[in-house]
């Protein structure tokens, strides 16, 4: 599902990692731990596409999502922690506010943007959050 393959990234000067590989198999679950600054949110940065490795390469199978929720998240008004949980991808997220600016069921992107949900099984989104913030 994921492969980083020799990837290579310096901030500044400071080398945060040389040649570093990694391969995640559907069904996997790995624990990422670290002291501050070690660069686990840069390597989270470099698997969603953020940020680009200085060299060596992110991969992730095709049909792959990734979603994350940055530990400094906090609701930001009337948001909810399971709103926070929902917001699982830039994709999901894209075709949500798709949904709710197209209220036209006539209209193509309509169409499109119900199509793109059910393929990114948006149904289940909220199932699926509320799963994972029970533990």
């Amino acid at each position: 599902m994921l492969t980083v393959s020799q990837v290579t990234k310096s901030f500044g000067g400071r080398v945060l990692y040389k040649d570093a590989s990694l391969q995640v198999n559907r069904g996997d679950r790995i624990g990422l731990v670290g002291p501050n600054g070690a660069g686990k949110t840069t390597l989270f940065s470099l698997i969603m596409g953020h940020d680009e490795p200085d060299e060596g390469r992110v991969t992730l199978q095709r049909s792959t999502t990734v979603g994350f929720l940055p530990q400094e998240s906090a609701p930001a008004g009337d948001e909810t922690v399971l709103a926070l949980a929902m917001a699982i991808s830039p994709e999901m997220e894209e075709t949500l506010r798709q949904l709710q600016a197209n209220t036209d069921p006539e209209d193509h992107e309509t169409h499109e943007a119900i199509s793109r949900f059910a393929e990114l099984d948006g149904h289940a989104l909220e199932a699926k959050a509320k799963r994972i913030l029970s533990g």
